[in-house]
């Protein structure tokens, strides 16, 4: 493959990552705006039973760990992604700018045994 078609590749795989990459993060975000809302539902169905501030305070620590506990959770899985982007960007790099080497010829590695194997007898 010559250069021109390998930036060709490079260009066609660099925005299929990308494009795949945007739409995974889309979802983590789509899937994060959903937890909040139903967290957000769940304590609010919980809040007629408070009838002291106690357990108003109580319910508030739950509903700021439960925040806390989705935020870092999405936070993480983003981070999962972005890695794995970052990663094979940088294989299909590699790939696009790697120079081949030239293969040595296989009679070279052949007679090369021959005279190990006549030195170690």
């Amino acid at each position: 493959m010559n250069t021109m078609e390998r930036q060709a590749a490079l260009g066609r795989e660099w925005f299929e990552l990308n494009t795949g990459t945007l739409r995974r993060l889309a979802e983590l975000q789509t899937e994060g705006v959903q937890k909040v809302f139903e967290t957000n539902r769940t304590f609010a169905e919980k809040l007629p039973e408070v009838k002291d501030i106690t357990s108003f305070m109580e319910l508030q620590r739950e509903y700021g760990e439960a925040m806390w506990n989705g935020f870092t959770e999405g936070m993480k899985a983003n981070g999962e992604v972005l890695k794995e982007a970052v990663e094979s960007a940088g294989e299909l790099l590699r790939g696009a700018f790697a120079t081949e080497e030239p293969k040595a010829p296989e009679t070279t590695k052949k007679s090369a045994k021959p005279a190990a194997a006549k030195a170690a007898a």
